[in-house]
């Protein structure tokens, strides 16, 4: 098994007993520094109010809160409009405003300078974003393909247990009947991955993504997996 799969289990297996801003915050720190960031963001934009839990320094945190910087913030304006993950810095990043530009200036002074941001989106208008970001030295650094594949899978458990378990209240997001690999195979599939490309993806055969698939196909009670996709979706199991 690769470090970056282990990584990946660890912060899987974090967020099954994390139950609180302490223990989420915790774990997704932890994932940030075994993928060679510094620090982790996320911000939901779903009922009953905007939720942000981050490892930036205290005082930044506060003052993009307090100064609502999420309505100038060049990476959350890029999120809500892509459908795929992307690296950021302020080279690469369009700052057609003075208010973009101080802002990132402002980051820069506690050392933010680069990252890669998950958007993630669910029905009804909620949308979030999940940030890895690092330093000047991280800036250069091109993250391989298979690394951003694994953060945007990651950033999807990490909104699921935060909006279940912070903003619904729910005790367990295993309350609902599929498994986390039944989710994962239905996940990649709602993003037209075939069985094969899911099965390189998760590290597993292409004969344990379909026995997967069907498991979830007959818990849902669905004629086909497009069908189990759309009823995965709908019960906020997977986002779509």
């Amino acid at each position: 098994m690769t470090l970056l799969n282990l990584a990946f289990r660890d912060f899987v297996d974090a967020l099954e007993t994390a139950h609180d801003e302490v223990g989420f915050k915790a774990a997704a720190d932890r994932f940030a520094g075994r993928l060679g960031y510094r620090w982790f963001a996320y911000l939901g934009f779903s009922e009953p109010a905007l939720k942000v839990l981050s490892s930036y320094p205290s005082s930044w945190a506060q003052q993009y809160v307090e100064q609502r910087y999420e309505d100038i913030d060049p990476v959350v304006g890029l999120a809500r409009t892509s459908q795929r993950p992307f690296q950021w810095d302020r080279r690469t990043m369009r700052l057609p405003s003075a208010s973009q530009q101080r802002f990132f200036a402002e980051a820069a002074r506690f050392g933010i300078h680069s990252g890669a941001t998950v958007p993630i989106r669910g029905g009804f208008g909620r949308f979030a974003a999940f940030t890895l970001a690092g330093g000047r030295d991280a800036r250069v650094e091109v993250r391989p393909v298979e690394m951003i594949d694994t953060l945007q899978l990651a950033a999807l458990y990490y909104h699921a247990h935060v909006y279940a378990k912070l903003q619904l209240g729910l005790t367990r997001i295993d309350d609902a009947p599929l498994t986390q690999r039944e989710r994962q195979c239905l996940y990649w599939a709602a993003r037209g991955k075939k069985m094969p490309e899911t099965a390189k993806i998760l590290g597993i055969t292409t004969r344990t993504v379909v026995f997967h698939i069907e498991n979830a196909r007959s818990k849902l009670s669905a004629s086909t997996v497009a069908q189990a996709v759309a009823e995965a979706a709908h019960r906020g199991l997977i986002l779509s």
